[in-house]
């Protein structure tokens, strides 16, 4: 892969420039990875895993060895016939120990792009070329596919690790159009129906009402926005926050200016508790949204 940026540059956030395709009919992009070692002249791979998902799909990656840690983000730039493929990357290398004993590790950022046609091939050594003749040369194969879909979908990730002393995941990275939320309020032993909202990040917000039994009730305004952006450069150049969300919930009848109360989180379908009081709690959930 040809070398785009000067090694000790703080690679930019990728998601920003890729045009917001996906996530609704179109193309679902898939990339395959594979982790490759060259022993006794035989190439074998180390790991394997995929990723698919809208076109706006980008793909965190994360390679380990005992000596050395890669960190990165790809993304593609599509065009008709072919696909460029760019990725930046954070890494880690132990280069020796202290006087005291200590690990000292190298740092080292940069940024990686190849192009080539819709199922080809690029081909990346993350950790450089082998110096000595006892280090294991390993490299990447990335594959980069798409196909048309009719329907709104949702991304997916699998891989496996066949070598224990090489750690891979993969992960889907897409910031959301829509989300799931799944609301619940509760007062005491009494909780409210669930109520299930389908919304999306920075629209206008929802009124609410919850019902808790026999004339008990209480109404809010909940909107849900996006999180700040992350402070170092190497969280938001590896879209640490992609998919998460904030749910703001305010409470029309106080008095006065009514208090705002934030709860952030992932689409993973995790339960979380916001307190609006001494007695009553907001429990929400964050999903992807149903595929349609």
């Amino acid at each position: 892969m040809p070398r785009s940026w000067s090694s000790k540059v703080v690679a930019a956030a990728l998601l920003g420039a890729t045009p917001a395709l996906g996530q609704a009919p179109g193309f679902r992009l898939t990339y395959g990875v594979r982790v490759l070692e060259r022993v006794s002249g035989e190439v074998r791979p180390v790991a394997t895993g995929a990723i698919s998902g809208p076109q706006d799909t980008d793909m965190r990656l994360a390679l380990r060895t005992d000596t050395t840690e890669v960190e990165a983000l790809l993304d593609v730039f599509p065009e008709p016939d072919t696909v460029t493929l760019a990725g930046a990357f954070f890494t880690r290398r132990r280069a020796g120990r202290s006087h005291r004993g200590l690990p000292l590790w190298e740092v080292d950022s940069y940024r990686r792009e190849a192009r080539f046609a819709w199922g080809g091939t690029a081909r990346l050594y993350p950790f450089g070329l082998r110096r000595t003749s006892a280090d294991r040369l390993l490299w990447l194969e990335i594959t980069v596919t798409r196909v048309f879909v009719g329907g709104e979908t949702r991304p997916v990730e699998s891989f496996t690790v066949s070598d224990s002393a090489v750690d891979m995941t993969v992960e889907a990275v897409v910031r959301p159009r829509r989300a799931a939320v799944r609301l619940t309020l509760a007062r005491g032993d009494s909780t409210s129906a669930p109520q299930l909202l389908d919304m999306v990040p920075d629209a206008a917000g929802r009124r609410v009402r919850f019902v808790l039994g026999h004339r008990q009730s209480r109404t809010l305004d909940v909107t849900l926005t996006r999180p700040d952006p992350p402070l170092s450069g190497r969280d938001s150049a590896l879209a640490i926050d992609a998919d998460v969300v904030c749910l703001r919930v305010v409470d029309p009848a106080a008095p006065g200016p009514p208090p705002a109360w934030v709860r952030c989180g992932r689409l993973n379908n995790v339960a979380r508790r916001l307190p609006l009081s001494d007695r009553d709690t907001l429990v929400a959930t964050f999903a992807w949204p149903a595929a349609r």
